[in-house]
């Protein structure tokens, strides 16, 4: 993994399109932060793990899509706003196409069936994959004040199914206070 003291190296654009067009092919789902986390930072070592979270943070609060925010910021802090660009089309072209095929088999007779038990798998797997990336991520609630943090906002937004700005209102204060104290 990455060293959050070392200098992160710039790719070049054609390292960069490789490394979001592969995320934009194999990942799916809410997980798909955890793909990003492995590929930018633990295996080409491209942001630390606090620039990271940094940009996951950003990329929750901006409105849209998160994981296209995120695919934006990571890419413009890698190789401007061309890199931004790349980095977008890459992660957002393949389902793209991908959904367009599916719709294609449904409206042309693929039978309910199918479309049933794959629509449930593929929930399934979403679930799953931001579990796996709620866990690698781990580090911005490394401590008991962010554990508790993050599942205060578990208990507001999941079971008890409060809108996300109220949630966001009620976990955003103490959040800044265990950030500045974890600083101090």
């Amino acid at each position: 993994m990455a060293d959050d003291t070392t200098v992160a190296k710039q790719p070049t654009l054609f390292a960069l399109f490789k490394a979001f067009l592969l995320i934009g092919m194999t990942s799916f789902g809410g997980g798909r932060s955890a793909y990003f986390q492995d590929a930018l930072v633990t295996r080409r070592g491209w942001v630390t793990d606090e620039e990271f979270l940094e940009a996951v943070a950003v990329s929750q609060v901006l409105p849209g899509p998160n994981i296209g925010n995120l695919s934006a910021y990571l890419g413009q802090r890698l190789r401007g706003w061309v890199g931004s660009v790349i980095a977008v089309t890459c992660l957002t072209v393949p389902g793209g196409l991908a959904i367009l095929g599916m719709a294609w088999l449904y409206f042309n007779g693929m039978p309910a069936s199918i479309t049933g038990p794959v629509g449930k798998g593929v929930a399934a797997a979403a679930a799953g994959l931001a579990a796996a990336a709620v866990v690698r991520l781990r580090g911005g609630a490394g401590s008991l004040g962010g554990w508790g943090i993050a599942l205060l906002t578990f208990v507001l937004f999941g079971p008890l199914g409060w809108p996300i700005l109220l949630v966001l209102a009620v976990c955003l204060p103490p959040s800044f206070v265990v950030a500045w104290s974890r600083r101090g």
